[in-house]
């Protein structure tokens, strides 16, 4: 295992589409906490989803929506709609199936919740050397949902499934697999607050947001 900190700034000023890599987004959780559908949720005059599946359009040349059933109609988006291979088992889950649908070797995956994706962070991270697992480390602990990783993870997590640990973090730990770990450091000069690792769980979180989005204007 790896460390990125110090490590060259990466800048994609033309933001070229990533040919290698398929997006993967996550959109099968029930939003309990929310208390209504998270996905539909308004932001900057569209949806969550909508907005999040967009950013992802500009910088994939793929991009999968990963629903645990076909229930978002997405024509008028650019992604391919699949659904949980294994039915239930939550985030792993769904990268678990986006790793097995993608037409690339590579996956970076966000969860449908993420209002302030960052495309710059994104492609700071998606430019930095291969390994089978690039997940980000801030203050706070892992962020598996804004990761890059490998079709070799999806071996290694069919067996978490298999034995019940659903913890994406725990693939850093396997000593089959390359990994990096990329400390917040590496874009304090483009995410200062590290918004773009911001989920909204709870009706809260989503008046936070609001509040956050009104001070960026």
């Amino acid at each position: 295992m790896k460390g990125v900190g110090n490590h060259p700034l990466f800048f994609m000023p033309n933001m070229m589409k990533f040919t290698t890599i398929s997006g993967v987004v996550l959109a099968g959780g029930q939003s309990r906490r929310m208390g209504k559908d998270k996905r539909v949720l308004e932001w900057e005059g569209t949806t969550f989803l909508d907005k999040v599946c967009l950013i992802m359009g500009d910088l994939f040349d793929e991009v999968l929506l990963v629903t645990a059933t076909e229930d978002y109609p997405c024509g008028h988006l650019p992604v391919r709609l699949v659904t949980d291979a294994i039915p239930q088992k939550g985030s792993l889950g769904g990268l678990f199936t986006g790793l097995k649908e993608a037409s690339h070797s590579w996956v970076f995956v966000v969860a449908c919740d993420m209002p302030f994706l960052n495309s710059l962070v994104i492609s700071r991270l998606c430019a930095l050397p291969e390994s089978d697992v690039l997940m980000v480390k801030l203050s706070t602990g892992f962020q598996p949902l804004h990761g890059r990783y490998s079709k070799r993870c999806s071996f290694i997590m069919e067996q978490m499934i298999h034995d019940g640990n659903l913890r994406i973090q725990s693939l850093v730990n396997d000593p089959s697999l390359s990994v990096q770990i990329v400390e917040e450091s590496l874009f304090q000069d483009i995410d200062p607050h590290g918004y773009s690792f911001l989920n909204i769980n709870t009706p809260s979180d989503y008046e936070f947001a609001r509040k956050a989005a009104s001070h960026l204007k």
